[in-house]
């Protein structure tokens, strides 16, 4: 069966295997609760980008990579370490920046 664009419910079923939830989507990043890491949509559905905050514990990233992508296999996803990420928030402001780090791991 192919996967769709965007494939929304196939990564929170990912999500929830692992004990966690999505607190937040907008556009194609999802966000998990805890903020040590987020997954991005890529262009084909089957393709998910993960990519650790650079805060979250670094020992631990290697399981959780491997553990997401097993769930992934399950589901036809391809879930790939691409690199971390960053949180600013804007001065005076509610928003914030994300500022991603490819290849720092």
């Amino acid at each position: 069966m192919p996967v769709p664009f965007r494939p929304l419910g196939l990564i929170k079923e990912v999500i929830d295997s692992t004990g966690l939830a999505i607190t937040h989507v907008f556009e194609d990043l999802i966000f998990i609760e805890h903020n040590a890491f987020l997954l991005q949509m890529a262009d084909r559905g089957e393709e998910v980008r993960l990519f650790f905050n650079t805060e979250s514990a670094v020992e631990h990233r290697e399981e959780i990579a491997w553990r997401l992508a097993e769930e992934g296999r399950k589901r036809n996803l391809q879930i790939e370490r691409l690199g971390t990420f960053r949180v600013a928030q804007e001065e005076g402001s509610e928003h914030f920046q994300l500022e991603f780090l490819e290849g720092a791991l």
